[in-house]
This record gives C-alpha cells, sequence and structure tokens, in this order.
C-alpha cells in the first residue's frame, strides 16, 4: 500500500502565537503515529522554541502578516505532485489563494476559529475581511476538498457568521492534543525557582495570548473584586508585547493589584508545565474560542477548567463535570471563581478526577484517530 505523504502550511509556527502552532504539531505527530508522512512549510523565520521530532521546512519569507511570499508559490510549483494532499492552516492568508491557482482542489483548510462571530465587533477590520471573502477568500474555501471545524460550536459557527459560507463543503473531526511526558517534580521545581514569590501562594492560571477576545480585561476585574483571598493570586501567562497588554497592566497598577494578579511573560516546556501544576486550576474567560488548548493541557494535567460559555468545548467540559462555566460579564466570572476557590477538598478532587478523563476520552489524540481516518479516506476516494 502507497505511503500517504500530507503537508502543512501555517503563515508563523510560533508557540508563543496561541493554539493554532501547536494544533499544527499535533496533528503532524498524530498522523505520523498512524503511518501518514506528516511535514510542515513555516512561511515565517526559523522558531527556537519549537522542539519536534515532525519536519519542519522553513521558507524564511512572509511579507506582511498576510503570508505573501514569492518562495511559497516557487514551493508550491515545485512540490505539487510531492504530496497527496496540502493542509492550509488559517484564513485571510496568502497561502489559501497560491492552493486554489496551484493546487485546486488537493488541499484542505483549518481555520482556527478565524471565522468566530466575534470578530464582526472589530468595525473596521471586519469591513476589510468582508470585501476580501467576496473577492478572494470564499473562492479559496470553494475550491478546497472541504473546511475542518474542531468543535460542533465551531461548526456551527460557520454557517452563522459574518460572511456568506453557503456552498463550502465543511466537515467537523474531534481535536485534541498528545499527552505529553513530563517530569513532574522537575518542572514543579524550576517553576518555583523562577518565580520563588509565588511559593505558598494558590495559583488561578490564566495562559495563552494577551488579546482582547480573550476577555482578560473581565477576568481581571472580576477577580478584583473578590475578598479575603489573600492566599491565592491570579497568574496571567502570556506575551507582554502588544497595547493590550499594556491596558491591562495600567489597570492592575491604577487598582492597586500588584498582590492579586502577576504577569509572568509567556511560559514555554518545563516553566509552562510547571505553571499548570502549580495551578489550583486554568482560567478562559474567551469572548469567542473554537477550541482552548491551554485548557486541554490543563485537563490532561488532572486540573479542573473554569471557561466562559463561547469556548468551543465548554459543553463537553460541563457535561464532564471537569470545571466551572461562565458568562461573558464580571458578575459570572466573579461567582464562580468564589465558587470554586470555597469549594470543598472533596469537590475539587472529584473534579480533578474528571478532568483527566475527560482529557482521555475527548481529546487525547492517542485515543482519537478522527484527522488519520479522514485523510485515509479522502486520499481513498482520490
Amino acid at each position: 500500500m502507497k505511503n500517504i505523504k500530507i503537508v502543512s502550511i501555517i503563515e508563523n509556527l510560533n508557540l508563543t502565537q496561541g493554539g493554532p502552532s501547536q494544533g499544527v504539531l499535533n496533528l503532524a505527530q498524530t498522523n505520523i503515529n498512524n503511518n501518514i508522512t506528516h511535514e510542515i512549510v513555516n512561511l515565517r523565520n526559523k522558531n527556537t522554541n519549537i522542539n519536534s521530532k515532525v519536519k519542519i521546512i522553513n521558507l524564511d519569507q512572509s511579507y506582511f502578516k498576510y503570508g505573501i511570499s514569492i518562495k511559497l508559490i516557487l514551493w508550491l510549483l515545485k512540490n505539487k505532485k510531492n504530496y497527496d494532499l496540502f493542509i492550509m492552516h488559517g484564513i485571510w492568508q496568502f497561502q489559501n489563494l497560491c492552493a486554489r491557482i496551484i493546487i485546486p482542489g488537493k488541499y484542505i483548510v483549518l481555520t482556527h476559529g478565524m471565522l468566530d462571530p466575534y470578530f464582526e465587533t472589530e468595525k473596521i477590520k471586519s469591513i476589510k475581511k468582508k470585501l476580501y471573502w467576496f473577492f478572494f477568500e470564499k473562492k479559496n474555501l470553494l475550491n478546497s476538498k472541504y473546511v475542518l471545524a474542531n468543535s460542533a460550536i465551531e461548526y456551527k459557527q460557520y454557517k452563522e457568521t459574518y460572511v456568506n459560507t453557503s456552498g463550502i463543503k465543511f466537515k467537523k473531526i474531534n481535536y485534541g492534543i498528545l499527552p505529553h511526558k513530563i517530569n513532574i517534580k522537575n518542572s514543579i521545581k524550576i517553576f518555583n525557582k523562577k518565580f520563588k514569590f509565588l511559593r505558598g501562594k494558590r495559583i488561578i492560571l490564566y495562559l495563552g495570548r494577551l488579546h482582547k477576545k480573550k476577555g482578560c480585561e473581565l477576568l481581571i476585574k472580576a477577580y478584583s473584586k473578590l475578598k479575603n483571598i489573600n492566599n491565592y493570586i491570579l497568574l496571567i501567562a502570556g506575551e507582554h508585547n502588544n497595547d493590550y497588554f499594556l491596558k491591562l497592566k495600567k489597570y492592575v497598577d491604577e487598582n492597586n493589584l500588584k498582590n492579586k494578579v502577576f504577569f509572568s511573560g509567556f511560559v514555554l516546556g518545563d516553566l509552562k508545565w510547571g505553571a499548570i501544576l502549580r495551578s489550583d486550576c486554568t482560567i478562559l474567560t474567551s469572548y469567542g474560542e473554537n477550541f482552548g488548548v491551554s485548557i486541554i493541557e490543563s485537563l490532561f494535567c488532572g486540573k479542573p477548567v473554569i471557561c466562559s460559555q463561547k469556548v468551543g468545548i465548554s459543553q463537553i467540559i460541563k457535561n464532564y463535570n471537569a470545571g466551572l462555566i461562565v458568562k461573558n460579564n464580571i458578575i459570572s466570572i466573579q461567582k464562580q471563581i468564589k465558587n470554586f476557590i470555597e469549594m470543598s477538598k472533596k469537590n475539587k478532587k472529584k473534579l480533578s478526577k474528571n478532568s483527566i478523563k475527560c482529557f482521555n476520552e475527548k481529546f487525547n489524540l492517542k485515543n482519537i484517530n478522527d484527522f488519520s481516518n479522514l485523510i485515509n479516506a479522502t486520499i481513498k476516494k482520490n
């Protein structure tokens, strides 16, 4: 039987930029484990924070943030017959236009939540996106084999979003992460050494990009209203390189919240796992989120999650009683954080046990072969 060979193309394979990069790596490794050769083309410069056995082809050329790249055109022309299928990660990207022209019908697209209705609230950007959709992007997706959703909510959003998606072929798969080999004692030791002043503190952890879509301003305001929680601290682990972070930090400084809220900067590897393992729970109060890799990593570690009902997997977490669900407002977030802090050890232990069960049954890519099975079925039809 012929060995299937596929390739993912992503504009920026950088773990500091959020879940899509980690998702690409997880899917590639899962396919490799299932005897499918899966490589990755990264348009931007080499990233030293990637530690993976997956073959990564760095083209080192991406103009602006749209992935415009002459090298990509030349690479696709040279390699279009060398792969059975191409996977485009993200939309509003030059790579999808290239795929439509150079490899029509030989690619699929993962939007990674980029059709979330939330983005219509960004008025100027949404107008630009609607224009680009009308002239280019819809045609790009129509010429793909299909567009993948990685949660039931995202699948539903495709038909209720701010652009006309009629005629596009959509499919839904179960999505997740691969279990990691973690040295628990060492990871915690590394974390405690890095953040010595957090020793003895109970931690509620936000882990991810700092973007207004994530609702961190709601989280901080809700947390600031909690009383008599001297032993708890809200740890916000994300990049410190944007205006949104400066806005959050200004609020913390002006309201004298330094003893309640701490910005650690981006954490990776053992330091990241140490942060999760040292926390009591992970929290994600997004206005819109198709998946949420950080909360899946939390479930894997047996840590309960608090997340908004706008997170695509919130219903699964609720069904498994693996965490608490909040609405996107300060009162609801404040109430559920308080409920978690005051919860008995017995009930917290139950949430932790349910978290592991939820991960293994719904998000463990060692147990879920949806993507590999879909690839096999797609190639077989050709």
